[in-house]
């Protein structure tokens, strides 16, 4: 048995590698000086001519292209910010590719426009992952290839682990249309449970990834029990952002901000003769570029997979397995000399690039993306009440064997929200984590924090910051509203305050009118608009609005999806441990807690 080595490449040699390769650049610019990998190799065999081979240089080239999509769909106008796959690659503000000058010498044509439209018609959080690098790969004339798994056990994206069995080949396949439909139908989440040192493990799609900025780049992937986001750009703190792709029938493509990236992740298991990594699929992780064999002229005449150990190359390394194990044991990760207490903080620490944090601008940048997330989920809500009124009510995935609320099939994989909500929560509870850590940086190391936007404040200890920042949460909270549609066409403002009130009260179930999506308080003038609904079960049963909504009351405090089926009639409503909200956490710095103390200002 072997297990691979903890750290990559030395960052010195790949940093004096590629320095002035690197440069960054604006929408629409031609970023680079030459093409950072220029044609090496040829061959006319196959879907596409193969001119270059991945390389770490191209793999800089991909983030760039990645993160300038996430860009525009943040910052770009509203066509650009509600881009669907189509748009993304035909826009060439979005798409870097459609520059000459980025695609390079030797770069093939954009894909044929019924085989974009293709992709957009099957699109979703899995096959963006794999609809991405070989796009990327197609354009820029590279080598690409895609695995086909088979479950040990029943539906491949809940196996306890799948087995590569077969392969799509760029270099076999017999045309660009023929491939991305063979390749990109057949990848599905699935794909990503493959565990290392299994068997065929050499053959599947992607690895796990080292926590640093070399390695840990645009373009590579996080895989969470199901979900599937594409990271897409790291911001000066170290906070990973993704692009992550509905499975609603309006294949929407969005930003998502601010995950929790870890949730989930299995620690090693050193007892475990057989397989120390049993379970390690999870988490981050960076394809598996494939590599061309050539003959001494440099024609191409094999495509195949690269090997865990020329992988090491691009980052493969089981160091978030180990660092987990690390969490679990001990309940903390010592980084340079820091007590790190959880994994997601660990990544930040080594993905900042900035040698201070300043709470301040991070809450007002943080907040608005928040109010933005709630925003969007407007959106969804009122699509799928609208299909629920045209279409008829949905069947709630109650005690079935094989699905639950967060992975069914049909309509209720469509239109709830079950997972989406976690990850709404989880942000809203990064942002207090995020806090939390701030004011423990600034107990033991407070050099690292800078205190600018808290100047009304008197800080002279842990907790005269943490009343500031709770004082300037609620403020900022008060300020940012948004507004949505009850079931009577009627716009209700709800300001964030309101959402944090309501956090588990916000039903996912989409048999419900908006105004128990959004958590109307009982007997509230708002609720009183509700219009009246029911949620039918599998043995066709309806259980009554009001009383379906009480019975998912542990579903809506949930932190992280489960596996495991999902109950309705004779589900419990008490005794189930519901987190701390923001208030709540940061208190334990103050003497007394928040309650009782007044904030302390010049």
């Amino acid at each position: 048995m072997k297990v691979f080595r903890l750290f990559s490449l030395p960052y010195i040699r790949f940093t004096l590698l590629f320095a002035g390769l690197w440069v960054c650049f604006g929408p629409g610019s031609t970023a680079l000086a030459q093409d950072p990998n220029p044609p090496s190799i040829r061959s006319n065999q196959g879907a596409w001519p193969i001119r270059r081979q991945w390389n770490t240089a191209e793999t800089k080239h991909y983030a760039q292209w990645v993160e300038n999509i996430y860009k525009m769909k943040t910052k770009g106008n509203v066509e650009q910010r509600t881009a669907k796959l189509e748009r993304i690659l035909t826009d060439p503000e979005m798409n870097l590719l459609l520059d000459p000058a980025f695609a390079g010498e030797g770069s093939n044509p954009q894909l044929p426009k019924g085989t974009i439209r293709f992709l957009h018609s099957v699109v979703d959080c899995a096959k963006l992952t794999a609809t991405f690098p070989a796009y990327y790969a197609y354009r820029r004339a590279l080598p690409w290839m895609s695995t086909y798994v088979s479950p040990v056990k029943g539906d491949s994206r809940i196996s306890p682990n799948n087995i590569p069995v077969g392969f799509e080949s760029s270099f076999t396949s017999p045309s660009v249309d023929a491939f991305f439909k063979a390749a990109i139908t057949g990848f599905g989440s699935g794909n990503y449970r493959v565990e290392p040192n299994n068997k065929n493990s050499q053959w599947s799609d992607s690895v796990p990834v080292a926590i640093n900025r070399d390695f840990l780049m645009p373009g590579c992937m996080n895989y969470t029990d199901g979900h599937c986001l594409i990271l897409a750009e790291v911001d000066k703190y170290g906070e990973l952002k993704f692009l992550n792709a509905s499975t609603t029938v309006t294949k929407d493509i969005f930003t998502y901000n601010g995950m929790n990236t870890v949730v989930g992740i299995n620690p090693m298991d050193p007892s475990n003769a057989v397989n120390p990594l049993t379970g390690c699929f999870q988490g981050l992780r960076v394809m598996r570029y494939p590599i061309a064999e050539t003959d001494k002229s440099g024609r191409v005449i094999k495509v195949r997979r690269r090997t865990d150990e020329e992988m090491q190359e691009f980052g493969m390394s089981i160091e978030q397995y180990a660092r987990i194990t690390d969490m679990t044991k001990q309940h903390q990760i010592e980084e340079s000399g820091i007590k790190l207490q959880s994994f997601h903080e660990f990544i930040r620490y080594r993905m900042k690039t900035v040698d201070q944090i300043t709470p301040k601008q991070f809450m007002e940048e943080y907040i608005q993306e928040m109010l933005d997330m709630w925003k969007a989920r407007e959106v969804f809500v009122q699509e799928a009440w609208a299909d629920v009124q045209k279409n008829g009510h949905i069947v709630y995935p109650e005690e079935r064997r094989d699905e639950n609320i967060f992975q069914a099939l049909g309509r209720w994989e469509t239109w709830s929200s079950p997972s989406s909500d976690v990850d709404r929560r989880t942000k809203y509870f990064y942002l207090a984590d995020w806090m939390d850590n701030a004011i423990r940086w600034y107990e033991s190391q407070p050099q690292l924090v800078d205190l600018t936007g808290f100047e009304q404040y008197e800080i002279k200890s842990s907790a005269d910051l943490a009343k500031a920042i709770v004082a300037e949460k609620n403020r900022l909270f008060q300020e940012k509203s948004m507004t949505y549609t009850n079931s009577a066409g009627q716009p209700v403002t709800l300001t964030l305050a309101d959402i944090e009130q309501r956090l588990y009260d916000l039903s996912f179930d989409p048999n419900h009118p908006p105004e128990l999506r959004w958590g109307a308080p009982t007997g509230s003038p708002e609720r009183a608009t509700a219009k009246e609904t029911y949620t039918p079960v599998p043995d066709g049963s309806r259980v009554p609005m009001e009383e379906a909504y009480y019975l998912q009351t542990y579903y809506r405090s949930l932190g992280q999806r489960e596996t495991e089926i999902s109950c309705l009639r004779g589900m419990f409503t008490v005794g189930f441990p519901i987190r701390d909200k923001f208030d709540q956490q940061l208190a334990k710095w103050v003497p007394g807690g928040l309650a009782t103390e007044k904030l302390a200002a010049k």
